[in-house]
């Protein structure tokens, strides 16, 4: 009798992506519970201990080696969790290494009785195959990513009687190693994300002194294509993305009020943005918001400690058509 898996449920990475089924779509789960709150409109977002999964250059102004992690059931279906850590040298380089991992445990393998035209045989080898007991497997997704950034800075000259404009401009570079185990056959992969900011500050250039920052972020993930070689002798190509973003950080000088907003767009998705706020009140608690296509998503934060270390715990919910999923994450500083 031939055995095949019939697919009680979407295929793997669409369902547990909300953006796309392609060969890396796990990673759109996200890597941290605030880029999820903010709708993961995150390439203009800097000091994001989970931001280099969307702009690489998003650890360069982290100041300390910096622990970092999220755990999240997904639709009572799935687990993932992400790990990482990163140390910034002496030279102003950061380095960092992260880990994640999707995994659906006790998938049943169900026989195929199609063949069987006689109905008395079929029901009767149905009822012994449900008497047996069925068969079951596990499957597994994987990233390992190793991220490189720095933040240089760059005065732009206008000349005459201007002052000079300072910028601030952080870029990164990501080298991720994909490996899949997908019922008998298994899949590798290597791909590069490069990825940079720019950000500048409105007094400079307006003199308003009530003006914040501004920033612009790019990001061209998955350069030049990145291929999973499967086992069979299969491949599937991930095509490359241009993400683009803004985001303004404004700030009061007699509250203790923090406003960051957000926007961002794919280039496979040209037609739908991404968008994300947050509200810091006394540099402690963190509430978010944000749509990850049409998605609602949201959480709450908690910072605390000083500039030697500080340790902060994140709670994200994002809803979907399969029901809402939330995730718990944190991170250590010292």
């Amino acid at each position: 009798m031939k055995i095949f898996i019939v697919v009680i449920m979407l295929p793997l990475s669409f369902l547990l992506s909300q953006e796309t089924s392609y060969g890396d779509a796990f990673l759109n789960i996200g890597a941290s519970s605030r880029s999820v709150g903010l709708g993961r409109s995150v390439v203009a977002l800097p000091e994001n201990v989970g931001g280099y999964l969307v702009n690489p250059a998003a650890t360069a102004f982290l100041p300390n080696n910096t622990f970092t992690g999220m755990y999240i059931n997904q639709f009572g279906l799935a687990e993932y969790y992400t790990l990482g850590f990163s140390h910034p040298t002496k030279k102003g380089y950061h380095w960092g290494i992260y880990a994640l991992n999707l995994s659906i445990n006790d998938i049943f393998e169900r026989p195929d009785v199609k063949l069987i035209t006689d109905l008395e045989s079929r029901r009767d080898s149905i009822r012994a195959l449900v008497a047996r007991g069925f068969n079951s497997f596990n499957t597994r997704e994987s990233a390992l990513i190793i991220n490189l950034s720095k933040s240089i800075k760059y005065n732009i000259e206008p000349g005459w009687m201007f002052a000079e404009i300072p910028l601030r401009i952080p870029i990164g570079i990501n080298v991720k190693l994909l490996q899949k185990d997908l019922y008998q056959v298994t899949g590798t992969g290597i791909g590069v994300d490069m990825g940079g900011m720019v950000f500048l500050d409105l007094e400079d250039l307006f003199l308003y002194d009530w003006l914040d920052e501004f920033a612009f972020g790019l990001s061209l993930n998955n350069i030049v294509n990145t291929r999973i070689y499967w086992s069979s002798g299969k491949r599937d190509d991930i095509p490359m993305q241009l993400i683009t973003g803004i985001g303004y950080f404004q700030t009061f000088d007699h509250l203790p009020i923090k406003f960051t907003l957000l926007w961002q767009q794919n280039s496979l998705y040209r037609n739908e943005s991404q968008y994300g706020v947050e509200l810091t009140l006394f540099e402690v608690i963190n509430i978010r918001g944000g749509f990850n296509y049409d998605y609602l998503q949201g959480g709450i934060g908690l910072t605390f400690g000083n500039l030697n270390y500080s340790f902060g715990l994140d709670y994200s919910f994002s809803n979907h058509d399969l029901g809402n999923a939330h995730r718990i994450g944190g991170w250590l500083s010292f």
